[in-house]
């Protein structure tokens, strides 16, 4: 049976610009509920199917607007909205069900705005949902401190970005070897672990060379040896070909299949059905919302 690997559950991220004193409130006393809720299925409580429940209604009626609503259920306090007030509530992420397998490579698509983007960040650990948990290895890493969050992202996580992020006066071999200084290992072991990365990716005879001697498509393969040096659980690519021309493109996505064909579980980000194609599984996000999974 076939593990998963990353869970998410009912996340959600809500962000409050400007003067919205009534749906601060409202969101304060969900965020309050809500850690009571982590601690009742921490401590194996029996009222956390209640508390679940009414954490659950609260947000359904944040979620509508209704703000006022939702702070009585939770305080039993009535609040009263001022009309003059300005500004806006943005529910980026609106209850997000989600489970990733082990093994699998799944591509995340949606309009521009949909939300991709802030998931991407949730699940890398990049940020923090407004309330919802992250299970990463049956660990709920929600509940983990900042402290220990730059540990497991290190060592448990690998990323790819569309503007590859090379270090320009390193050597590849040089910008494959900095995760492991951050990772803390030994440094007799950086430069053979480094030096097999780079052989994975076919680049084993470009080692002592600098970003700017490379094509855009040998950039994205020592983007790649870099996230794959730690021998991480996921990877995540965001937009990873898109700065890459059509047969680039096709020759890092093939690398990408390649890896996942040994196990490697990668999550990419994409606007390019033909990257999607090429994928498992897509999920479609739409709304803060997913449509299909």
């Amino acid at each position: 049976m076939v593990e998963t690997i990353l869970k998410l559950t009912n996340l959600r991220k809500v962000y409050i610009m400007g003067d919205k004193k009534v749906a601060r409130k409202a969101q304060k006393a969900i965020q309050k509920l809500h850690i009571k809720y982590e601690k009742a299925i921490k401590n194996n409580s029996d009222d956390f199917k209640s508390i679940s429940n009414t954490l659950n209604k609260a947000q359904e009626l944040f979620s509508s607007e209704k703000y006022t609503e939702s702070y009585l259920l939770l305080t039993g306090k009535e609040i009263h909205e001022d009309k003059n007030e300005k500004g806006v509530v943005v529910h980026a992420l609106n209850g997000i069900n989600l489970e990733i397998k082990t093994g699998e490579m799944v591509a995340i698509m949606g309009p521009s705005g949909s939300g991709k983007s802030t998931l991407l960040n949730m699940l890398g650990l990049l940020d923090t949902p407004t309330t919802g948990q992250i299970f990463l290895r049956d660990i709920n890493v929600t509940g983990i401190s900042n402290k220990k969050l730059p540990d497991i992202r290190s060592h448990q996580l690998g990323f790819v970005f569309q503007s590859f992020n090379l270090i320009p006066t390193l050597t590849a071999i040089e910008n494959v070897m900095l995760p492991l200084k951050y990772s803390k290992v030994p440094i007799r072991n950086r430069k053979n672990m480094a030096k097999q990365a780079l052989e994975m990716v076919n680049l084993g005879d470009r080692l002592h060379h600098t970003p700017n001697e490379l094509s855009g498509g040998q950039r994205q393969r020592v983007a790649i040896a870099r996230s794959i040096v730690n021998k991480p659980a996921i990877i995540f690519g965001d937009e990873l070909t898109g700065e890459l021309d059509t047969k680039m493109t096709r020759e890092v996505m093939e690398l990408v299949i390649k890896l996942n064909k040994n196990g490697q579980t990668f999550i990419i980000v994409t606007h390019n059905p033909e990257v999607a194609k090429m994928c498992q599984r897509t999920i479609t996000i739409i709304d803060g919302k997913v449509a299909k999974k």
